[in-house]
């Protein structure tokens, strides 16, 4: 029986010795980075009991940078090929199998707000500008650190507060992620100690606004470490709750160094990509503004589901992108296959409208250049807006502005709001509206979104910072004629166009975060702010949505049903009838999904998540 249980242990301990390098190098998958000639990164070499070595150097893999820097310190590297990639034995002299089990060699990435475990060997990871590449000795279940947590929405200065230290891993048995709370570690804030307890918590004394530095370790005496000992930063602001910067503050630096604001080239790129990936109203928008035809195979999707489930059945919001998209690529939205989309929307109740249904509703508006009498008119809107602006004092300032729903301001909607009131704010009359209450409104809400800006000149938005709030920001500021690299929105390390444009990615794409890159909608929104700075530099004001189309005597869009010939086939070409004008339209014969690049879908799993969660608003029934 012993033998056959060692046998046994022989099978496990393989099998286990498999599993470390799939785990480690090939199971995840993740951070597939694009083709570099080399980037210079930080990378530090954790052992049990304490630093081997850290610095920066430059390289396309993340064994190459490893490689040279011991080799530079002349450390001694032992690694051997497998199937998986390289494995790495030794450093310094200290060898896997250290403590007698599976303990080894492990690294994990660190690139501004988020840390990622390994998910593919060290030799075929791709490095990213900005990554801080930790190699250190552990286990499966070595913990580092990758979510700190604040026990308060919004952390104020000279007010105590808690942090929360845990690591959060993948557990392939309860299919399902585990937070482990890091106990017993040594955590210092600026120069103050603190310890762990059992819940990973900390009491952090009184600190100042600004910038703090944090670190944390947990070595123990011929032991694995409690936790792998690492380095960052966050930011109090009295508004937000504080974001937490991975990154040791080498690489910090690093990452905060702004792009060159070469507006026109970005435009440029941008632009080009939308032109060729064009898939819904807001890039027809755009592209319009250039002459440049938007792909519309997507209008016979819409006509589909409005005879399937009727008009009246769409939401607010819904019919008020389809207006400005109808228009934009030349078709009548009084006549859209029969509908008359603006007669169904603004004769609806005003009451029933979401905070964002009533911005957009007047955007749409003053799209179309409106003039008829619905139960919905201009003053109607402008009034609901202004009684919708929420205003409250935070870190002793006054902030006012608007949300999507709530009671906490969002400098999105914010922004999409003050776009929609700016033609009253530059001085349209409109019956029983008083500008001046109107402009001081929008001047205060501008206010409150220089208030809401970082050291580096984002938006601080409700869930972190993210390109789209700049891009909107942007927009809405051009439309008052207010500089957004003016002093008001220049901040110590970049304002609010450098702050855009250090998200650019591809292409001509731009990233939503440090997380989800190239993405689509990121990108569509980034388009609409460089168009307007780029009208900005050259007539001091620009309102993006101010439409230019006579919208009374645009045609109607009709699709012409497939007949059947003489030999009872149908024929195979649909096509399209504007008016007496007959297009061939192949593309409008497929499905949205059909008429999307080859080389990938548009939307990826974090824009999916901004979707879902844009329909969860939409549910929530406005409180009046």
């Amino acid at each position: 029986m012993e033998k056959g249980l060692r046998k046994f242990n022989k099978y496990i301990s393989l099998f286990v010795g498999a599993m470390l390098l799939i785990f480690q190098f090939g199971a995840l998958n993740i951070t597939k980075a694009s083709e570099v000639i080399g980037e210079e990164v930080s990378i530090r070499v954790e052992a049990p009991d304490k630093t081997i070595i850290e610095g920066t150097e430059t390289g396309t893999t993340a064994y190459e940078v490893l490689e040279k820097v011991l080799k530079k310190n002349n450390i001694s590297l032992e690694a051997e090929d497998s199937q998986y990639g390289k494995f790495i034995k030794g450093i310094s002299g200290v060898n896997s199998g250290k403590f007698g089990g599976y303990d080894g060699w492990l690294y994990y990435v660190k690139n501004g707000t988020k840390v990622e475990a390994a998910g593919l060997s060290i030799d075929s990871y791709k490095l990213n500008k900005g990554d801080n590449i930790v190699v250190y000795y552990g286990n499966f279940d070595t913990p580092y650190i990758n979510t700190i947590d604040f026990n308060k929405e919004v952390i104020k200065e000279n007010e105590p507060f808690e942090m929360i230290f845990s690591f959060k891993n993948f557990d392939y048995v309860s299919n399902k992620d585990i937070v482990h709370p890091i106990k017993n570690a040594k955590v210092t804030i600026d120069d103050k100690e603190y310890i762990t307890n059992a819940e990973g918590k900390i009491v952090v004394e009184a600190l100042k606004k600004g910038e703090h530095q944090y670190s944390i370790s947990g070595y123990e005496k011929d032991k694995l470490p409690i936790v792998i000992k690492d380095r960052g930063k966050f930011v109090i602001d009295n508004l937000n709750k504080p974001l937490i910067y991975f990154n040791d503050d080498n690489s910090i630096k690093k990452e905060e160094v702004k792009k060159p604001k070469d507006i026109k080239g970005q435009l440029e790129l941008t632009l080009n990509y939308i032109k060729n990936n064009s898939s819904n109203s807001w890039a027809a928008l755009s592209l319009d503004k250039y002459g440049i035809k938007s792909d519309e195979g997507y209008l016979k999707t819409w006509v589909e589901e409005i005879e399937k489930d009727g008009l009246t059945e769409l939401n607010a919001i819904d019919i008020e992108s389809k207006i400005m998209g109808v228009t934009a690529l030349g078709y009548s939205s009084y006549d859209f296959a029969g509908y008359n989309l603006v007669e169904e929307l603004y004769n609806r109740n005003l009451s029933d409208f979401y905070n964002n249904e009533v911005a957009f509703g007047l955007l749409a508006y003053n799209y179309l250049d409106l003039k008829d009498d619905y139960k919905i008119g201009e003053k109607e809107l402008i009034e609901s807006l202004l009684n919708l602006k929420l205003s409250y004092k935070a870190d002793d300032k006054n902030l006012v502005g608007w949300t999507w729903y709530g009671d906490k301001i969002d400098p999105d909607m914010t922004a999409v709001v003050i776009s929609a009131l700016s033609p009253y704010y530059r001085g349209r009359e409109i019956e029983g509206i008083d500008n001046k209450k109107v402009k001081d409104s929008v001047d205060e809400a501008v206010k409150t979104l220089a208030l809401l800006q970082n050291e580096n000149g984002d938006i601080l938005g409700q869930y972190g910072i993210a390109s789209e709030t700049n891009s909107f920001a942007i927009i809405a500021l051009t439309s008052l004629g207010i500089n957004p690299e003016g002093e008001m929105f220049t901040k110590e390390k970049g304002d609010l166009v450098s702050a855009l444009l250090s998200y650019s990615g591809d292409n001509g794409q731009f990233n939503h975060d440090d997380k989800s890159k190239n993405n689509y909608i990121s990108t569509e929104e980034a388009l609409r702010a460089l168009i307007s700075l780029d009208e900005f530099s050259k007539n001091g004001v620009y309102d993006y949505y101010k439409g230019s189309k006579d919208v009374k005597n645009l045609p109607s869009f009709k699709i012409k049903e497939s007949e059947e010939d003489k030999s009872g086939e149908i024929k195979e070409t649909e096509e399209i009838v504007n008016d007496n004008v007959v297009q061939d339209n192949k593309n409008a014969n497929k499905s949205s999904v059909d008429v999307l690049p080859k080389t990938g879908s548009l939307i990826n799993f974090y824009s999916m998540i901004i979707v879902s969660f844009a329909f969860i608003i939409s549910g929530i029934k406005k409180i009046k």
